[in-house]
């Protein structure tokens, strides 16, 4: 039985035909490789090879990457990131973050040349701020909240600051 195990999956010293074992605790596929739900144990590191894609897909199912609370869900519509506390996106070669919701250590900076960011409109499924933050919506004439299945505010503190008049509309 085990030589028919050996000849058929031709397992050997260093792994198999379609995976390497590497004495640093690396585990190299090299081929196209079912997997499921992969929970990886040493450094959480999942990586491809130099100038190589690595190509993850995951059939008609969202690809999601979490670690603890956070978590990033790739799926066919649409990109989430979820967080707790907070997020930033960093330049692996400097370093550098490139944008970050920690707005008391980095500051958002517009790209050059882009002085104001004004939009007319802006649809989300949903807006908060991280954990130990204030959300706050500055607006200079009107804002419209509408939600298709309602409108939920939630929050230890809810204030509004009207510099005019203040309208509230229910509307069914």
């Amino acid at each position: 039985v085990t030589l028919v195990i050996w000849a058929v999956i031709r397992i050997g010293p260093n792994g198999c035909d379609s995976m390497e074992f590497h004495e640093s605790g690396l585990l190299r596929f090299k081929q196209v490789s079912d997997m499921g739900v992969i929970h990886p144990l040493y450094k959480s590191t999942v990586g491809g090879r130099r100038n190589e894609d690595l190509v993850i897909t995951g059939n008609n199912q969202p690809i999601v990457f979490q670690q603890g609370t956070t978590k990033l869900s790739v799926e066919k519509d649409k990109t989430s990131i979820t967080s707790d506390i907070g997020m930033e996106f960093v330049d692996p070669r400097t370093q550098n973050t490139l944008f970050s919701t920690d707005y008391e250590t980095h500051e958002f900076h517009l790209p050059n040349g882009v002085k104001i960011l004004n939009v007319q409109k802006a649809s989300t499924e949903r807006i908060t701020s991280n954990a130990t933050s204030d959300l706050n919506i500055k607006v200079d004439g009107r804002a419209i909240v509408r939600g298709n299945e309602g409108v939920f505010i939630t929050g230890k503190t809810i204030e509004f600051q009207i510099g005019g008049n203040m309208e509230l509309k229910a509307v069914s």
